[in-house]
């Protein structure tokens, strides 16, 4: 249903949607072409030709990450390395892993409330986060920081309730130049 009722509120970028799959906050979708047609028939409400859903595709697919305005000559700043580091040691990278800082699998992370309360959420790609807050499948978390202060029930979301305000400035500043 897309009645904004108890459902999660889709905040996932669509940069990178056709290399990450599942698709969908709570990764209902095999993959962003099934998303892409089941958004033209249940939210559109509309029978498009296929070629209509290949053109959209198309156009995801082109979308290209660019460089984080965070980063310093192309580089991690400082704080952003001392991040790095942390995102390591905190487990971050146990679910946002590789190259597009993702595992592709859903996690029950003890965000969800109401009528989403114990659902698995599909990890999404780190790669332009500095571009989609707020954060959470209901954008709940104005900040990176607030995300891993506030909002990571049990340390679920990496071990962050033992970090120094400091290093959840460090890791946030890494992830905010991904």
């Amino acid at each position: 249903m897309n009645d904004g009722l108890g459902n999660p509120k889709n905040t996932k970028s669509l940069l990178l949607a056709h290399k990450t799959p599942p698709s969908m906050g709570l990764g209902v979708r095999s993959d962003a072409e099934a998303a892409v047609r089941a958004g033209i028939r249940h939210i559109q409400f509309a029978v498009r030709p296929e070629a209509d859903a290949v053109a959209i595709d198309e156009y995801l697919k082109s979308l290209k990450p660019i460089p984080s305005p965070r980063l310093v000559k192309g580089k991690l700043s400082r704080s952003a390395n001392r991040g790095r580091e942390v995102f390591e040691s905190a487990g971050c990278a146990s679910c946002h892993s590789g190259e597009l800082y993702t595992d592709q699998k859903k996690h029950d992370l003890g965000i969800g409330k109401w009528l989403d309360e114990g659902k698995s959420y599909d990890t999404p790609t780190l790669i332009e986060v500095w571009r989609t807050a707020p954060y959470l499948y209901d954008g709940r978390a104005a900040s990176i920081e607030d995300m891993l202060k506030k909002h990571n029930v049990d340390d679920k979301h990496g071990k962050t309730s033992n970090l120094t305000n400091k290093q959840i400035e460090d890791l946030a500043e890494f992830v905010l130049s991904l």
